[in-house]
């Protein structure tokens, strides 16, 4: 099995300040999960999910955890 690449897009903003996303590097395990950088600023979000849905269940049971490290 071959390891995927890692994908890193980088943005300017018009008052010149840059935007990175970053996908592959992080979180692996993850059913997807991107980095994304400004400045000193960084946020990882990642997704999981069940392959099938449950039956009888009409809504999408979401979860947010949030947790800011200095």
């Amino acid at each position: 099995m071959s390891v995927p690449q890692a994908i890193t897009e980088l943005i300017t903003l018009a008052d010149g300040r840059e935007i990175t996303i970053e996908t592959g590097k992080l979180a692996k395990q993850a059913d997807g999960s991107v980095v994304v950088k400004m400045g000193g600023t960084m946020l990882l979000a990642t997704v999981v999910a069940n392959k099938e849905a449950n039956p009888g269940v009409d809504f999408l049971p979401l979860t947010v955890d949030y947790r800011e490290k200095f």
